[in-house]
């Protein structure tokens, strides 16, 4: 089932009336007048609720200072609270789940309004479902409307919300850990909260259409054009949350366009990500690179196109086994624009062996490193001369598992698995109260 939000038409107006009317009682239900000055006065709050390309139902809301019946007659446009008056579902669309997803689109699109919060009044039994969709009930609400008392309850739009995921793990406290937010304001607090949340990667994702977002990857040292593991965080975020179904595509700044979807291998699901395949060239080691490895004999050197600017190195299994890296002349040599990967045949089952550092980006060993494999994984093809899936085995402490595949177009299939650690809301700004 696909459930979207359009705005709404005056030509729908007559087929918003009679659903209104189907949803509620004759003493609460909206006027034809009514709705239509909603319309007509407050239509960037008017949504069509749009079920596998059918009309499904609708939600409006007017801005008005307090929730009083006074107040919430007439539209103060730019007055702080959104009033919603009725969140409608049509009767064949029912207890499908419709609502659930209805209400957190509209919330998304209204947190990039300039209304500071939402509320509505609600009875008792449909307290859950708002409950469900982030609303606080704030208690019992003074408005009469009808012959049962009504609740009210808010949403704080300034209170964005976040998820922590650990991606390539099935279990939590593995893998490497995601911030995904799903909203992005400027360039400037974007790095600044992903400085503050000291992850590798922070990622902010905002609606293009349906399933399609545009994302961006920041880590505490900076942008970056493309992150594998945050991405599979977004795709596992987005599903777990309500707000999307797979397949799912996001859309980048600088490397195209990506898809997240599910497939099942080894009874198990994971999350399969379709990147572009980067291309690995052979290229003379920076003056420092191997003593800042702490290894002697490198197998192979090479290096990454710019949107996967980093270092790759061959090394034997047992300088692997013993690496000892350097940090801090790593981060001070020149050359080294991003990170540096290390990798190794692998053992027990796993085809290849990997770590990444990148402490010019703030990040002295990455945990795990989805990118990187749009490397790996032609390289490993083409050496062990095998086809993939190939199964990868990240080794940082928290350690990650990974299956990849490159295909004929030029792309890199990366599959792995995550798991949602906490949700979060982030304080902006809590100034005041509304």
């Amino acid at each position: 089932m696909r459930v979207e939000l359009r705005p709404t038409t005056p030509s729908e107006l007559s087929h918003i009336v009679d659903l209104e009317r189907a949803s509620y009682p004759e003493d609460e239900a909206a006027t034809a007048a009514s709705l239509d000055y909603r319309l007509r006065e407050a239509g960037e709050y008017f949504r069509t609720v749009v079920v596998d390309d059918a009309v499904g139902g609708f939600i409006c809301g007017t801005r008005c200072v307090s929730m009083t019946a006074d107040a919430m007659t007439t539209h103060a446009a730019g007055a702080p609270v959104l009033a919603i008056h009725s969140v409608v579902v049509a009767p064949e669309k029912r207890r499908r789940g419709v609502a659930t997803k209805a209400l957190a689109l509209y919330v998304e699109e209204m947190q990039r309004s300039s209304a500071r919060s939402i509320r509505l009044i609600a009875k008792a039994a449909l307290l859950p479902l708002y409950r469900g969709a982030g609303f606080e009930v704030l208690g019992l609400s003074p408005i009469v409307h009808g012959a049962d008392p009504w609740f009210e309850c808010a949403y704080d739009l300034r209170r964005l919300d976040m998820v922590q995921v650990d991606a390539f793990t099935d279990r939590v406290f593995g893998g490497n850990p995601a911030a995904v937010v799903f909203a992005m304001r400027d360039d400037d607090w974007m790095a600044k909260l992903a400085i503050e949340n000291n992850l590798s990667e922070t990622v902010y994702l905002e609606r293009s259409t349906g399933n399609t977002f545009r994302i961006r990857w920041f880590t505490p040292g900076g942008e970056v054009d493309l992150c594998g593991h945050a991405t599979l965080g977004a795709a596992k975020a987005l599903h777990a949350t309500g707000r999307a179904d797979f397949p799912m595509t996001f859309e980048t700044r600088n490397v195209g366009t990506l898809t997240v979807d599910r497939r099942v291998a080894d009874g198990r699901e994971w999350l399969a990500m379709d990147f572009p395949t980067a291309d690995l060239v052979e290229a003379d080691p920076p003056a420092g690179l191997e003593k800042a490895l702490n290894a002697d004999a490198l197998l192979f050197v090479g290096r990454g196109p710019d949107s996967v600017p980093d270092w790759f190195v061959e090394v034997s299994p047992r300088v692997f086994a013993a690496l000892d890296v350097d940090v801090a002349a790593l981060a001070a040599e020149p050359d080294v624009v991003r990170g540096v990967i290390v990798t190794a045949r692998g053992d027990d089952g796993v085809d290849f062996k990997s770590r990444f550092f990148a402490p010019r980006m703030g990040i002295p060993e990455d945990p795990v490193t989805g990118s990187a494999h749009t490397l790996l994984a032609k390289y490993w093809e083409t050496k062990l001369q095998r086809e993939g899936p190939l199964l990868a085995h990240q080794t940082s402490k928290r350690g990650g598992v990974l299956r990849v595949e490159t295909t004929p177009n030029g792309r890199t299939i990366i599959q792995g698995q995550a798991a949602l650690v906490f949700h979060a809301k982030l304080c902006l700004d809590d100034d005041d109260d509304v």
